[in-house]
């Protein structure tokens, strides 16, 4: 029981350390930092006393279940609940996905809080709520899954055009929906069924997937809900690239402009319908988006998928 508590005072000041990061966001992730901060100190001065009571070998130290039900509320509260909310409109990506991470982890503490013998048994709704709450966890990852993972025809991508990922090289970004997903990128929502989401961090650049002329750039638009931002690129061949929900006022190529594969197009942003900082990422011919594949995507013969994370090879960024 001591070093699970001594555990849990190691997860409290790492939760700590990341909130204190996430108070630079924007505000659903300053207040999901802290609600973070808040909770978390519980467990921490909770834990701590629990440590001292033992090491004391105090008889009041002899059962940790009252903690353990609160860090099976807190755990799941915090990994699902407030990573979530951190992980709209803007802020350092690795909050929410920490605030997830460590989450888990500390349902994991929990449970073996729980677990432990002590000289009481276990309230029941204690127990319960132990083996309900990975089943929780594991359904909050398997719908979203389902829903934007994608679907690939191998076939279809034979003759696909290849480009290069849009941001910057070296850099590893999660796919959050691919494409022919069962959400919103389909054929009847505005033909985006081979359309791409790449998480990305707000105000991080969007480069060029392919050269071409700019003839479109909308950055005047700001929020989430309303009118969209984008750069659109003409390639060669009369394909259109789209980059969407850039970041207002961020566009660095006018109308008319001539790009390189790799220049700088804009900044990445959470503009219009979008939840996360974001790029999202189609080709069209005509009213239609088309397959394309990716030199640097190594794996899936080039064919990034959903819930996947792939390292870019395009230009890498400036010193």
């Amino acid at each position: 029981m001591l070093v699970v508590n001594l555990l849990l005072v190691g997860l409290a000041i790492a939760f700590w350390v990341f909130a204190v990061i996430g108070l630079r966001g924007s505000w659903p992730m300053q207040l999901a930092s802290f609600a973070v901060l808040t909770g978390w100190t519980i467990v921490l001065v909770w834990a701590l006393l629990n440590v001292g009571r033992l090491a004391a070998d105090d008889p009041a130290a002899g059962s940790s279940d009252d903690l353990a039900a609160y860090a099976l509320v807190l755990a799941p509260v915090t990994g699902l609940g407030l990573a979530f909310l951190a992980l709209v409109k803007c802020g350092p990506p690795v909050v929410p996905r920490l605030f997830h991470a460590l989450g888990l982890v500390g349902l994991v503490l929990a449970i073996a809080l729980v677990l432990v013998p002590n000289d009481e048994d276990s309230p029941v709704w204690v127990l319960v709520l132990a083996g309900a709450i990975p089943l929780v966890w594991g359904l909050a990852w398997l719908i979203p899954y389902l829903l934007l993972r994608g679907s690939v025809d191998p076939a279809r991508y034979a003759t696909a055009p290849v480009l290069l990922l849009p941001f910057p090289g070296g850099e590893r970004t999660w796919v959050i929906q691919g494409n022919n997903s069962s959400f919103n990128h389909t054929h009847g929502n505005l033909t985006q069924d081979f359309a791409y989401d790449f998480r990305r961090g707000c105000g991080t650049p969007v480069l060029a997937a392919a050269g071409g002329q700019v003839t479109s750039v909308i950055d005047s638009n700001d929020g989430i809900g309303g009118p969209n931002n984008e750069v659109e690129v003409t390639h060669p061949d009369g394909s259109v690239a789209s980059y969407l929900h850039v970041q207002k006022g961020s566009a660095a190529v006018a109308v008319g402009a001539y790009v390189n594969q790799g220049d700088q197009l804009a900044k990445a942003g959470s503009v219009g319908n979008s939840l996360t900082g974001h790029i999202h990422f189609h080709v069209r011919q005509g009213a239609d988006t088309v397959p394309v594949k990716f030199s640097d995507v190594t794996r899936h013969a080039g064919v990034p998928r959903g819930f996947r994370f792939y390292t870019s090879g395009n230009a890498a960024p400036g010193p």
